[in-house]
This record gives C-alpha cells, sequence and structure tokens, in this order.
C-alpha cells in the first residue's frame, strides 16, 4: 500500500506478541501522524490515551486523534489489530 499511494498510507497487521509484557510495551508515547486507525481483527487490547481507558476488542475500532499521548496497559495473546495511518512513514517519540 505505500508503494501505491506514494507514500500517503500504510495499512499493515500488527499481531502482538504474548504475553503481554508491561516493560516491553507500556512506554507512554506519541506519533506524528494525520490520520490513525486501529481496528481489533481478534482478541482485545486495552489502552490508555491522554488519561481515559479503552478496551477494543474483536470488531471495534479506534480512530486516535493525532499525537495524542497514550500506552498499551494489556492484550490478549491472540490479539491482531489492522493499522491504516497517514504518512506512511512516521516519527514516535518516547515520553
Amino acid at each position: 500500500m505505500v508503494e501505491a499511494t506514494n507514500g500517503i498510507v500504510r495499512a499493515h497487521v500488527i499481531k502482538l506478541l504474548p504475553p503481554f509484557d508491561a516493560k516491553e510495551v507500556s512506554k507512554r508515547h506519541t506519533h506524528d501522524v494525520q490520520f490513525q486507525l486501529l481496528y481489533c481483527l481478534k482478541g482485545w487490547m486495552k489502552g490508555e490515551y491522554d488519561g481515559q481507558e479503552l478496551t477494543m476488542r474483536e470488531g471495534s475500532c479506534w480512530l486516535q486523534p493525532p499525537n495524542i499521548k497514550h500506552t498499551v496497559l494489556g492484550y490478549s495473546d491472540d490479539c491482531e489489530l489492522l493499522e491504516i495511518i497517514m504518512p506512511a512513514d512516521f516519527d514516535t517519540e518516547e515520553l
């Protein structure tokens, strides 16, 4: 998709590695993007977004505001997410 859109859009499946390890994935951060959508294909994922907790389950989605501070709080061993993000290449800042 990146090549087909000249770097405008990236779409990919994220398979989160079990088991959940807070030391590895619970780092507060932001992404310098214009658009980010996460769709839960399988399992569940819990996150914190600017102080608000959100749990995504299979079939639900989250339109993530640009540059929002967030962290992963937990996920199921079988969690898979579809992520659509613009631009295709972006910076992530750990906080």
